[in-house]
């Protein structure tokens, strides 16, 4: 599958970049209208949009879900880390977030780059693989691809992406979807193996327990103490917002959402967490497939 090609800037100003979403102006908004799929990017009045960096997830900075205030994952296991190694890995510095992590100074103002894009998602933002300075070439004699260029993303353009940069630090957690090529999954899922066996400092997987098993005592558990899959954190925040800690109805909770996936031993489509989530003692969770063998359905 081909993705599309936008050239532009990254900007983080007034903004809350974390370590899988960051703002990009294309250098003509116009090629937004290029991204594949039904979901169109949502554009703010510069001609702006948000990206979600396609196949990581980061740990939550600023969730905003159920209740009235953010909630974030434990900031000093790897929830800052990797907004940081994201912004300096773009080309910012001397970047000044307020409390509520808005960005209120950086330098430079912009930096430039390109996306790769195969679509939108639900919502609006742009999935992208996240590139800085000059666009891939292409042609012969090569030439960098302009805007509205569809590539077929190899491995050696993928190894140049801050996706492919934050997965090998083990700052992030590989999450795959359906729209993401099979041979670009295949080297994000070896890569991903290779940081969870290296355990580098400041990696996620030096305190994940996402599948050996976190016992959630408070909301405190999982927002200042246990490091899991995003996804599973923003399920679980949610449920222990509404319902408190004890878990013997999570299972019920995750069974209305929408999240579709397939597995290797299961090809059919399966709705739900809860096909993926093991609850014991009413307290302690974990889910029973390591997250790159999840395939999940963007809608």
């Amino acid at each position: 599958m081909s993705m599309v090609l936008i050239t532009g800037s990254y900007q983080v100003l007034h903004d809350r970049p974390d370590g899988d979403t960051v703002h990009f102006l294309p250098q003509d908004p116009g090629f937004w209208f290029e991204v594949p799929g039904r979901n169109r990017v949502s554009r703010d009045e510069n001609g702006g949009g948000s990206l979600r960096l396609d196949a990581i997830d980061a740990l939550e900075t600023h969730y905003k879900g159920v209740g009235p205030d953010f909630a974030h994952q434990p900031l000093g296991l790897g929830a800052h880390a990797a907004r940081d190694e994201l912004l300096r890995w773009l080309g910012f510095t001397d970047v000044v977030q307020d409390d509520t992590e808005k960005v209120t100074s950086s330098t430079p103002a912009s930096v430039p780059g390109y996306i790769l894009t195969g679509g939108a998602d639900l919502f609006h933002r742009c999935v992208a693989l996240v590139g800085r300075g000059t666009a891939p070439s292409v042609g012969d004699p090569p030439k960098p691809a302009k805007s509205g260029f569809r590539l077929d993303v190899t491995v050696d353009m993928l190894h140049e992406t801050a996706n492919h940069h934050l997965l090998s630090l083990g700052l992030v957690y590989p999450t795959f979807y359906q729209n993401l090529p099979d041979n670009l999954r295949a080297d994000l899922t070896a890569t991903s193996k290779q940081a969870r066996a290296a355990m580098a400092p400041g990696s996620v997987w030096l305190n994940d327990v996402t599948t050996s098993g976190a016992k959630i005592e408070n909301i405190e558990s999982i927002t200042e103490d246990l490091v899991l899959l995003p996804k599973l954190f923003r399920r679980l925040v949610d449920y222990v917002r509404l319902f408190g800690p004890g878990l013997g109805c999570l299972p019920a909770f995750l069974a209305g959402g929408t999240d579709e996936f397939t597995l290797p031993d299961h090809p059919k489509p399966l709705t739900g967490l809860q096909n993926v989530v093991e609850v014991t003692n009413t307290s302690t969770v974990r889910m029973t497939h390591p997250i790159e063998d999840i395939l999940f359905t963007e809608k």
